[in-house]
């Protein structure tokens, strides 16, 4: 009866052991080091080039073994040795980086247990060699170069990347700079017309305060909008920019994990080959190298480099010390002119950046879905693919940074225009649209009929809720994480109904104030959560009509820059692509060609069998059967 007892309890200590080894494998699977550490390029590029250099020593050691497997084992022992040290040296700077926020001991990387065993096994059997070193030289000291090399010329391509960042970073706070400069400049002006002024009342002089009035408050409009620019900026430096860098990096070094590991799995191969004595002792080399997880090392690094990463402050309006004002855009005319002329010029502008930017994205994501593809197939060729998405990357973050600049100057601009009549005229040859989305919903152009000079009218009225391409369809991230911190709000998050809202479409769910929900997806930057009441049902419901209660609220404060009113209704961007040719037959229709893309304003809720979409700035009714989601 012992015997049996025994054997059962072996039996549930084996079946504990694996489950605790296969929750481990899972969370391992969702590190990102653009998510945990963030701001930490410097740290991270050190650590990954530190690992990509080590590659060197692992070519030091098989060219140096091919030339000892000729002299015979005892100088197999030394190469061993020498190389146990090298490793001792390296062991803290290739696990946890040259400055860990906590000190690894004896603890070392995957990587580096796997290179700690083999080099024991390899000396274990030094007295078993015989000469192999001609493979040795072809089929593993080459290939490390090659991996090497690759890997340095991705590593230099992020590093571009990364200054042309911080580059971008740098000159956003010095026009911010400037522009606080230039505002300080015209409130000292105005000040010098007012005392003038008082000095002698003349209507010269009162003409000249009031031009240097004007002066001023132009000159703190712009400040204003640098300002709400450079908190954009700032917050798609570190919450996409620096990450979608990380990542990179993390993907580079999973990447020259994974194919060092095959190429030390072929150096045990022709081991075993060379001489069968050998096999269980290269056997144990092998069983190491399958347990090296690419994301093993990756795990270590990022739990001892973690630390308490504050946000940097946002921007924020600093009066002139000796001109008493708020923070509010100054929006009376003649100022107001000037806000017309620059929200005209970035409306003409955005469109453009914008279809850059999803053209980017879309080849981004496409290229992303290709290397996921061959991720579980690693060869030196890697670097092409990885190599083509870097440079898509950057012309993306190039797009990008001045999409933003243009949505915020647009929304501030609109934001604080409350209902003011934006139209602007200028003599120029008519366009024929200015931001696709926009068309026949927030602006109407129009041409005088009586002026041959053909003067652009644009009409905008910023009472209407202007939508705007919303940020989170812009999203690069692979792993995604929530700004603020490593809190997301996950399916036991509550949420608490603050307004009534009544659903107009059937993925919407109709809720009632106080009603208590369940938090199902968060805010993905839409404006829109998905949710479920007591009964079960699902459905979006305005981010802004709910209060989430989360179990901890850690949420710091600071103190912030202008904010921009939050936009309700921006749904994400659903295209579909036409499959048949059709010829609208009235005003209300959209003709489609195979292949075109449309974006789907509303779907075939109602089983009618029309859609409603955009196509070329023109929205209209198409055949449902004519198309197909994309």
């Amino acid at each position: 009866m012992s015997t049996i007892s025994q054997i059962l309890q072996n039996q549930t200590r084996y079946k504990e052991t694996e489950a605790l080894k296969t929750k481990f494998r899972m969370s391992v699977e969702e590190l990102s080091i653009g998510n945990e550490l963030r701001d930490s390029f410097k740290n991270t590029s050190k650590w990954v080039n530190g690992g990509i250099n080590w590659l060197g020593t692992v070519e030091e050691f098989y060219r140096e073994r091919a030339t000892i497997e000729k002299e015979y084992a005892s100088k197999l022992k030394d190469l061993c040795a020498r190389h146990f040290q090298k490793k001792a040296k390296l062991s803290t700077s290739l696990s946890v980086g040259d400055e860990p926020k906590i000190t690894p001991g004896s603890l070392e990387s995957a990587s580096l247990v796997l290179w700690n065993e083999l080099l024991t096994q390899t000396e274990s059997i030094a007295d078993e060699k015989v000469r192999f070193s001609k493979e040795l030289d072809g089929t593993i000291s080459d290939k490390v170069v090659q991996l090497r090399s690759k890997s340095s010329k991705i590593s230099r391509k992020l590093e571009d990347i990364n200054t042309f960042l911080v580059n971008e970073k740098e000159r956003t706070e010095e026009e911010v700079n400037k522009a606080k400069k230039h505002y300080d400049s015209a409130c000292n002006s105005t000040e010098s017309a007012r005392q003038k002024v008082e000095k002698s009342s003349s209507d010269k002089q009162q003409q000249k305060l009031e031009a240097k009035t004007t002066d001023m408050n132009i000159a703190k409009n712009a400040y204003l909008i640098q300002i709400s620019i450079a908190n954009r900026l700032k917050d798609k430096y570190y919450y996409q920019d620096v990450p979608e860098l990380l990542d990179y990096y993390q993907e580079l070094n999973e990447t020259r994990v994974g194919i060092l590991n095959k190429l030390l799995k072929n150096a045990s191969i022709i081991e075993r080959a060379s001489n069968d004595r050998i096999k269980e002792k290269l056997h144990i080399i092998d069983q190491t190298i399958d347990q090296n997880d690419t994301k093993l090392d990756i795990a270590m690094f990022i739990k001892h480099n973690a630390y308490d990463w504050k946000e940097p402050d946002d921007f924020y309006f600093v009066p002139s010390e000796i001109w008493h004002d708020d923070e509010n855009l100054v929006v009376k005319e003649p100022e107001l002119t000037d806000l017309k002329k620059r929200l005209n010029n970035c409306l003409n502008e955005y469109t453009t950046v914008e279809s850059q930017c999803m053209d980017s994205k879309q080849a981004l994501e496409e290229a992303s879905n290709d290397r996921q593809k061959d991720s579980s197939n690693l060869t030196l060729a890697f670097e092409t693919k990885i190599q083509n998405a870097l440079s898509l990357l950057s012309r993306f973050f190039m797009a990008d940074s001045t999409r933003v600049r243009l949505e915020v100057e647009i929304e501030v601009i609109q934001n604080y225009a409350g209902d003011k009549d934006l139209s602007y005229i200028e003599t120029r040859e008519k366009k024929k649209s200015l931001l696709g989305f926009l068309k026949g919903k927030n602006h109407n152009h129009s041409v005088p009929e009586n002026n041959s000079d053909a003067q652009s009218v644009t009409t905008i009225k910023s009472a209407s809720a202007q939508k705007l391409s919303n940020t989170g369809i812009f999203s690069l991230r692979k792993f995604k994480d929530h700004k603020g911190g490593n809190d997301s709000t996950g399916s036991s998050a509550q949420a608490i109904a603050l307004y009534g809202y009544s659903s107009t479409s059937g993925d919407e769910l109709s809720i009632s104030a106080g009603e208590t929900l369940s938090v199902v997806e968060a805010d993905d930057g839409s404006g829109w959560t998905l949710v479920s009441n007591s009964d079960g049902s699902q459905g979006l419901v305005p981010t802004s009509y709910i209060q989430i209660q989360a179990a901890s609220d850690t949420s710091r404060t600071k103190k912030k820059g202008p904010s921009v009113p939050p936009k309700r209704g921006a749904k994400k961007i659903q295209y579909v692509e036409a499959l048949y040719e059709y010829n609208a037959d009235g005003d209300d229709e959209l003709s489609i060609r195979p292949g075109d893309r449309i974006i789907l304003v509303e779907d075939d809720v109602d089983g009618s069998g029309w859609m409603d979409g955009e196509l070329d700035g023109q929205r209209g009714l198409f055949p449902t059967s004519y198309v197909r989601k994309i």
